[in-house]
């Protein structure tokens, strides 16, 4: 008797959001989102952020979960991919200015470089908050080749 092959589940927003309220490393539960994120094609990106994050429990996860309402709305504005209306919300919009580097110095050039979504959820990251992702080279990825490999993978 042969085991079924088990398919894998991508991660969605929310679900990334959940894993982070329930103590998982932000940048852990995001790079697990964003890996497959970078992926997958089309129609599984759009499944991927359908879901609301739910509403925060407390203000430091009010944080991630506007960053995470700006995230979405970043990368489907860089895939040409319709947002889904949930980031819209007020709930996604902090009420003070949270700044990735605390020094003063460093305020100016986040503010200048912190891309559109961030800057309207009051989040200043700047722009190299995805950088560090592997597969983040739009040269490097093609979705086509992602679908076969995975494919294969599966079998």
């Amino acid at each position: 008797m042969s085991a079924s092959p088990r398919r894998y589940r991508y991660h969605t927003v929310a679900e990334a959001f959940d894993q982070i309220c329930a103590g998982q490393a932000p940048w852990v539960a995001i790079g697990n989102f964003l890996n497959d994120w970078w992926f997958f094609t089309f129609e599984h990106r759009c499944e991927m952020i359908d879901t609301a994050v739910s509403p925060a429990p407390t203000p430091e996860l009010h944080r991630w979960a506007a960053f995470c309402a700006a995230m979405v709305e970043h990368l489907c504005w860089e895939e040409d991919i319709p947002c889904p209306a949930w980031t819209d919300q007020e709930c996604y919009i902090l009420p003070e200015p949270w700044f990735f580097y605390e020094d003063w110095g460093s305020r100016a050039w986040l503010m200048a470089t912190t891309p559109a979504p961030f800057k309207m959820r009051n989040i200043y990251g700047g722009d190299r908050m995805f950088l560090h992702v592997p597969g983040r080279d739009p040269s490097m990825h093609d979705p086509t080749l992602s679908e076969a490999l995975w494919g294969k993978m599966k079998e």
